[in-house]
């Protein structure tokens, strides 16, 4: 790897498996970005007018696709914390969902190798995706982590919501419509 990807030491070890095996070969929809683009940003706030803008901006760090159809993963800055890696990751929906998807770094790349989609039901994930385990071993290898179960995928998302949802949804209000707060909230209670 000739340059630094960025700031954080996980996502320049998961660049440099991305350029080895190539995008979309190891996750469905997964793909990882320019760090800190603003432009995947687009759709939200789009009024350059708009004097909350900059806040919003600032506090988001967009580094992937999270879907092929444009949704994303940003980390999400709410506090000066010197470890990037440590702050929340939020999923940014290309039809404006939203919400908390994991706490941290770690645990996203936990389950970006699990889909549980209806649409993969009756496929192998390692023909779909054939450097699934590759990643599998790449994950064991560099954090000693391995993808979580189907019930611990669901405590996942619920952790990270119950954590740092509240919060997020207040934050983001400031910004945005209320219906992708009350989405948020139902997200909470369910």
């Amino acid at each position: 790897m000739n340059s630094v990807y960025s700031p954080i030491p996980e996502l320049n070890l998961l660049r440099e498996f991305n350029d080895q095996f190539g995008t979309h070969s190891y996750a469905d929809g997964f793909e990882l970005l320019d760090y800190d683009d603003k432009n995947e940003l687009k759709g939200w706030l789009q009024d350059p007018k708009n004097p909350s803008r900059a806040e919003f901006f600032d506090q988001l760090i967009p580094f992937a696709r999270a879907t092929g159809s444009g949704s994303g993963y940003a980390l999400w800055r709410f506090d000066d914390r010197a470890d990037l890696a440590d702050l929340p990751v939020v999923f940014l929906g290309d039809e404006g969902d939203v919400w908390v998807h994991a706490r941290n770094l770690r645990e996203l790349l936990r389950l970006l190798p699990v889909e549980r989609d209806v649409a993969y039901e009756d496929e192998d994930l390692d023909e779909l995706f054939p450097a699934r385990q590759e990643y599998l071993m790449w994950l064991e290898r560099n954090f000693g982590l391995t993808p979580p179960d189907e019930d611990e995928e669901a405590a996942i998302g619920k952790a990270a919501m119950c954590a740092f949802g509240p919060r997020f949804a207040t934050w983001l209000a400031r910004f945005t419509n209320e219906g992708v707060i009350d989405d948020m909230v139902k997200l909470l209670d369910g």
